[in-house]
């Protein structure tokens, strides 16, 4: 499984076709410039690769469910580009049980019948279409029964940035949607319930793919610092009624488009495949709970907290292209590089040498947990687990994810220093896949 991310610059390519700049038609050309991109965008080609494969996921501590993913995770990758970017996608199904798939970008426009298609697993598509609207929107599987898929993990959020560059701000990404998980395991792990969801009785009702995950691990804020949520719920069928307790929203942009502003909301609905944009900021230290204030649901796992204190770290610089959907999209998804600092990791062949070792992950557990490295050493991590596992350090930016029985080599390229690895997948941190990466020696 492999997400790949290609960013170029078509020579040649033209920018946004002009509108007629005079009579009653001049001020409806400002307008428009203002929140759609028309024509054929800016030139900028970022091309996206995500694999359609089944995986086993913990949507709640002990709860193992068998998800649908693109990509590897539910949510799949948070994927960021800027408005006039031309998308080149393509989707490679590696079903294992022999599903088909397809994908919807609900920030395109393309046709239904030409790029949404079913791909049979083996298969690749691809296509172009440009990102014209900018704002928070969703992507997803389109297969019948949509609900099916959707249910069952295959959907992820898309930002498009207006290409006037927004206020500087700390960003989180909430993707909100539902489980319907069985009550019997099969092979380990519980599978969607279709009568459940039909019915919208949902076992789970989550953000970022996980019961709580939030409350666990805190969003952070300084006091007084623009927060700016990017929300979009998933679904497949709730209203998430988002609010902050202890807050209050300065603005709410629907769909995340900067000319569409409301000021001073308390809580706002986001449908079902829908999205907005948030911003706040918190005067005081302290812990502000988010949650779905439709409270059947709140307890079933809609719940988290913004963690507001003076020491909080600072906010990012930027935010990758392809990023994380566990953090909030701070840090880069598995299979992509990216931000500044230390260069992190070069995935490749070969063998151990200069350095290297072998770490290998089996039972849940990394074996050794203390692993000391010359700069620029090899590591040939090898997965005996049959579950998909990741070697991230934080500091570095780094995440290399192995699948079942799979064996990567890569290169650690760090200042001497002594780092904290662990495996980002839900679940296996708390289960003590963690330890110490030592660079130098020390």
């Amino acid at each position: 499984m492999k997400s790949k991310i290609v960013v170029r610059i078509a020579a040649g390519a033209g920018l946004a076709l002009a509108l007629a700049a005079c009579g009653p038609q001049a001020s409806t050309k400002a307008v428009d410039s203002a929140y759609r991109t028309v024509g054929n965008g800016s030139g900028k080609i970022v091309e996206v690769a995500l694999d359609a494969i089944e995986t086993v996921q913990e949507i709640a501590p002990g709860v193992k469910y068998r998800v649908w993913t693109f990509g590897g995770s539910t949510p799949a990758p948070v994927i960021r580009v800027t408005q006039g970017d031309t998308i080149r996608f393509t989707l490679t199904n590696k079903s294992t049980v022999n599903l088909s798939h397809s994908i919807d970008f609900h920030a395109a426009q393309t046709p239904w019948n030409v790029n949404y298609v079913p791909v049979a697993p083996g298969k690749s598509l691809t296509f172009d279409w440009v990102a014209r609207f900018p704002g928070v929107f969703m992507y997803h599987c389109g297969v019948p029964p949509v609900l099916h898929h959707i249910a069952n993990g295959m959907y992820g959020a898309i930002i498009v940035e207006p290409k006037d560059p927004l206020p500087r701000a700390r960003e989180y990404v909430l993707v909100s949607s539902e489980f319907y998980a069985g009550t019997r395991a099969v092979k380990g792990a519980l599978e969607g319930n279709f009568a459940a969801m039909t019915a919208a009785e949902p076992s789970h009702v989550v953000f970022n793919g996980r019961s709580n995950l939030h409350l666990d691990q805190p969003l952070v804020a300084r006091p007084n610092e623009l927060i700016r949520l990017w929300v979009m719920n998933a679904g497949p069928t709730l209203t998430n009624a988002f609010h902050v307790i202890g807050a209050l929203f300065d603005h709410v942009y629907p769909d995340g488009n900067p000319t569409n502003v409301l000021n001073g909301i308390q809580t706002w609905n986001v449908a079902p495949g829908g999205g907005a944009m948030f911003e706040l900021s918190i005067p005081d230290e302290g812990q502000y709970p988010f949650v779905n204030h439709s409270f059947a649901y709140t307890g079933l796992g809609a719940l988290g907290v913004i963690s507001v204190a003076s020491d909080a770290p600072p906010a990012p610089e930027d935010y990758p292209v392809m990023a994380s959907p566990f953090d909030g999209g701070i840090a880069t998804a598995s299979g992509t590089v990216s931000g500044s600092g230390p260069k992190a990791i070069t995935p490749g062949g070969g063998g151990s040498s200069g350095g290297g070792l072998t770490l290998k992950a089996a039972n849940v557990a990394f074996d050794p947990k203390q692993i000391t490295l010359s700069p620029g050493a090899k590591i040939t991590f090898a997965n005996a687990d049959p579950l998909a596992h990741d070697f991230t350090i934080d500091a570095l930016k780094l995440k290399i994810t192995v699948e079942a029985n799979e064996t990567k080599v890569f290169t650690v390229d760090a200042p001497v220093g002594t780092y904290e690895f662990y495996c980002s997948i839900p679940g296996h941190r708390d289960a003590g896949m963690v330890g110490t990466v030592m660079v130098g020696g020390h």
